[in-house]
């Protein structure tokens, strides 16, 4: 896709208010609709710009919340189905107070907790099915995961969305909007988009975020704190891109033999065992040899540093990086 940049790319109210608006919102899951776009939603429609939301998970896998609500310890597959409905029943209430009634909703159904698997090893898939709903719905406005956020669903969404674009040539890309709730933003990303909220839209916003009820259970305080008055996105795509082979992390020597690289480009995915090697060509931030990728990745591509040991904590430590040239 190509990218046209209007004047306006920092005015979210502008870009919804062009001739032929239509808003897309990317959900990794249930309530970060509301938690990232319900004002930027409620606007689009007052404008009478058509808004579509896509579901990528039904948020099945969510055991904290499950366990306090329900007073079970074991989670079973029977029991996450049960959690993944009423977390959709959720969305609807949500949206309907957003003015669903105006709305396109889309529920993908992939894996709560395992979308970098899926992005991995079902790669031409996920692109086919993006595209498609790109080219149902022709959004000139995308809300999409920041490509830092720490929540690994989040940032695979991002990637995957960078690789739809990059297999659509000649066709006009949206402008992209991307928000970020977990983790903090990095120096130097591009300006910030705002649209500032009314009392109106900022109390429908609130009453959709209230309707996600199975998370505000825990994390009620945290989840209003985006029940503000204006929301905050990146304009643009992050653009930066990594000219050499040097990933941005150094992790210390001890730890290195329990974590694992992960590989990503349009043709597929890899997981890539970390060896200092004479052959190496992905290399630690000073320089020292981490890793040999065996097949031509082709630009962008990304390569995401992890723990594969079992955890409770979902987020993850270093996240996604993305190479703008060549690896061979």
């Amino acid at each position: 896709m190509r990218q046209e940049q209007p004047s306006d790319l920092l005015d979210p109210d502008a870009l919804l208010r062009r001739p032929g608006a239509r808003l897309m919102v990317l959900a990794p899951h249930p309530d970060d609709e509301s938690l990232a776009a319900g004002g930027l939603i409620q606007r689009a429609l007052a404008c009478g710009a058509p808004v579509s939301v896509v579901f990528v998970t039904d948020g099945e896998n969510n055991p904290w919340p499950q366990r306090a609500l329900e007073r079970r310890v074991w989670i079973g597959p029977r029991h996450r189905i049960a959690w993944g409905a009423r977390r959709r029943g959720e969305a609807d209430a949500a949206l309907r107070a957003l003015g669903a009634e105006d709305m396109r909703v889309h529920r993908l159904g992939w894996p709560d907790g395992g979308v970098t698997w899926k992005l991995l090893d079902d790669t031409d898939a996920m692109l086919a099915a993006m595209r498609a709903l790109l080219e149902r719905e022709r959004p000139t406005v995308l809300v999409l995961p920041d490509l830092v956020d720490r929540h690994p669903d989040h940032s695979a969404i991002h990637v995957l969305m960078e690789m739809v674009f990059q297999s659509m040539p000649g066709v006009v890309q949206p402008v992209c909007l991307g928000y970020l709730l977990h983790g903090s933003s990095q120096p130097g990303v591009p300006p910030r988009a705002v649209l500032t909220l009314d009392a109106s839209e900022q109390q429908c916003k609130r009453e959709a975020i209230e309707a996600h009820a199975s998370q505000t259970a825990l994390s009620r305080a945290r989840m209003l704190r985006f029940a503000s008055a204006t929301e905050a996105f990146v304009a643009g795509l992050d653009s930066h891109d990594r000219a050499g082979p040097n990933l941005p992390w150094q992790p210390p020597r001890a730890l290195r033999p329990f974590l694992a690289l992960l590989a990503v480009d349009a043709g597929g995915g890899e997981r890539v065992p970390l060896r200092a090697r004479d052959d190496a060509n992905l290399f630690w931030r000073d320089g020292s040899p981490a890793a040999r990728i065996t097949r031509t990745l082709r630009p962008p591509y990304y390569v995401k540093l992890y723990c594969p040991l079992p955890s409770p904590w979902v987020f993850d430590g270093w996240g996604w990086c993305r190479f703008g040239a060549p690896l061979a």
